[in-house]
């Protein structure tokens, strides 16, 4: 079932979340537009949009663009939505609106990575995601570990993809105490990149290729090199922060909040993947890598 009628014109929904309904428009809007045509998306009903979808959305807008589809926003009337949208650079890079974000915004600058643009990206994890001081305590070593399971991610999205870009956005909810970060990429999706990874893949569905790609050790990367996703290590984090993880790809949606799992398989297919991670602000722990665990327990 689409959840669009053949007008160009888009409603999008009252609640557009991080959550399983949420990726599915987006994944339905992203497939529409996909043909080519003007299409206006409108904000009429809009009363909560998280900001960190910017990521999804600058996704769809660009790749279809490039296919040959023409978007504008309309009925952005609600002042809340639409400084939520111009704040973080998101207007501005749709070429929607012109406007300096505020300073006292809390969102995570939506921008645009690719491989030339590594230096940059590893700016932007340090300022806004590791350096903002609503991020639980860390040492310096967990924060080394972390910062590299994220940059894996981005860089598992470059190489591994096909892309030609990864999107990035995200936004503090200081009311919910959360912060979620959201890593999108169009291109090769989780199943196939292991569906063609080994034979007996080959049946694998987006939930499974999903399960595969982030458990402990398991890489599709050649000749079983390490690495991987860089989702192992933000899986444990989060375990303990009581975070949350989610991936939307192909026909797979997987999530793992507070260490609880929960997955279906979709009636859409998202060509790419959507990878968000969601940080317990109210975390009052302090963490440390077993290594530095090690030293301190022999000192």
């Amino acid at each position: 079932m689409s959840w669009f009628s053949k007008s160009e014109r888009i409603e999008l929904p009252i609640f557009l979340k991080t959550d399983y309904l949420g990726f599915n428009f987006l994944s339905e809007l992203h497939k529409f537009t996909s043909s080519k045509g003007k299409y206006k998306l409108d904000f009429q009903n809009v009363e909560w949009l998280e900001a960190n979808l910017c990521a999804v959305l600058g996704a769809i807008i660009e790749t279809n663009k490039a296919q040959g589809s023409d978007f504008e926003f309309i009925n952005l009337n609600d002042r809340y939505i639409e400084n939520t949208l111009r704040n973080n650079g998101f207007l501005n890079y749709i070429k929607q609106a012109h406007a300096t974000p505020s300073k006292t915004h809390s969102g995570i600058p939506f921008r645009t990575f690719d491989l030339k643009d590594e230096e940059e990206l590893e700016e932007y994890i340090y300022k806004y995601v590791l350096l903002a001081r609503e991020v639980p305590n860390m040492s310096a070593g967990a924060k080394r570990k972390i910062f590299r399971s994220i940059f894996e991610v981005y860089q598992n999205s470059v190489m591994h993809s096909g892309a030609n870009q990864v999107f990035v956005c995200g936004q503090f909810y200081k009311f919910k105490g959360r912060m979620a970060l959201t890593m999108v990429e169009v291109g090769h999706t989780f199943k196939h990149n292991v569906t063609s990874h080994k034979p007996e893949y080959r049946s694998y569905d987006g939930v499974k290729s999903i399960e595969w790609a982030v458990k402990s050790g398991n890489t599709t990367k050649p000749n079983n090199e390490t690495g991987g996703l860089g989702l192992d290590l933000i899986r444990s984090f989060l375990k303990l922060n009581n975070g949350k993880l989610q991936i939307r790809s192909a026909d797979g949606y997987w999530e793992e909040k507070k260490g609880v799992k929960f997955v279906s398989s979709c009636s859409s297919n998202f060509e790419g993947s959507i990878v968000n991670i969601e940080f317990n602000l109210r975390d009052t722990n302090e963490y440390y890598t077993p290594e530095e665990i090690d030293i301190k327990s022999i000192l």
